[in-house]
């Protein structure tokens, strides 16, 4: 058992093979790993990501989630409850949320 659980949250890229829409340039994702250490808690995420064609372009925030002292438990789409996150930290995965796409830069918007 990893002694945290992290949130990580990083904008990726599409490589090829990856699943994002043709169309998106990127997305930001937030990824919730067990881990002992934040700078494991991100190489996990970022190795996850790569293996999963998605390409890390820049990791933005990192923080532990107190399992004990708060309530995670949401309605949102995809996003990992308090028993999810308790059974991640007993297990190797990774849990992806939405990933939030967007669309490449226009330089002649009018």
């Amino acid at each position: 058992m990893k002694t945290y659980i992290y949130r990580v949250e990083v904008e990726v890229i599409p490589m090829s093979g990856t699943q994002l829409p043709e169309e998106a340039a990127g997305a930001f994702v937030n990824c919730y790993v067990a881990a002992d250490n934040i700078c494991e808690a991100v190489k996990l995420v970022e190795i996850k990501l790569l293996e999963d064609c998605y390409k890390p372009f820049n990791t933005f925030a990192v923080y532990s989630l107190n399992l004990d002292e708060m309530n995670f438990d949401t309605d949102e789409e995809d996003c990992p409850n308090n028993q999810d996150l308790i059974k991640l930290q007993n297990s190797d995965d990774i849990w992806y949320g939405p990933f939030n796409t967007y669309l490449p830069e226009v330089d002649n918007l009018h």
